[in-house]
């Protein structure tokens, strides 16, 4: 008996030291559809700029949507990524330019929507490591570090993920020097019936452009 409740101990700590179950863990968690907001802060083309967005998330059919309220030079543009294809509405010009995904751009953000659920997808293009934890106003929060393995338009991302109802709480961009492009935390997280038809929604009038 004292065996077995030793190598549950290490077992479990052995899954604590893990950033890979750690991330499958997210995934498993956010596997049904869910909406929440992303706040903080950007730089942008004339500096620091505050960011808010509401995401919307189908992860069983892939489909992520990002409806940007801040800043201003974004207000009413949204994001839609699909399993193959990025979409970009862009409401000044009333168009929806759609590219295939390993070509598109994301609002120049250096980050998906896809990222804030789909941390096992991060994870092929970032190596991370677990650096330990930190007490955040939501709960412990595992702190994760992870390294681009490509261009991703940011060179280091910190993550950090809660203990006890595993999904992302803050993420932190980096460039290659160090300067910090994007801090962003995912707040109002809630589960909520969604459907794919509906996060793919866009003005009927819209001029459709294809890359």
């Amino acid at each position: 008996m004292r065996r077995t409740w030793w190598l549950l101990v290490l077992s479990a700590l052995a899954w604590a030291q893990n950033p890979e179950a750690i991330l499958e863990a997210v995934t498993k968690n956010l596997s049904t559809p869910w909406q929440a907001e992303v706040q903080g802060q950007i730089q942008g083309p004339s500096g620091e700029e505050t960011l808010r967005a509401r995401v919307y998330a189908v992860p069983q059919e892939g489909v992520y949507r990002i409806e940007f309220l801040k800043p201003g030079s974004l207000e009413g543009n949204f994001t839609v990524v699909t399993e193959k294809e990025v979409w970009n509405y862009l409401y000044l010009t009333n168009q929806l330019i759609i590219a295939p995904k390993e070509k598109a751009q994301v609002q120049n953000l250096g980050f998906s929507p896809q990222a804030f659920g789909d941390l096992k997808a991060l994870s092929e293009k970032v190596a991370f490591t677990l650096e330990g934890e930190e007490a955040l106003p939501e709960g412990v929060a595992w702190r994760l570090r992870g390294r681009a393995k490509e261009r991703l338009g940011f060179q280091e991302v910190v993550l950090y993920v809660l203990k006890s109802d595993p999904r992302p709480l803050r993420f932190l961009f980096r460039d290659e020097g160090g300067k910090t492009l994007a801090d962003l935390r995912v707040v109002n997280f809630k589960k909520t019936p969604l459907r794919a038809q509906d996060l793919k929604r866009y003005p009927k009038d819209a001029q459709v452009v294809r890359r």
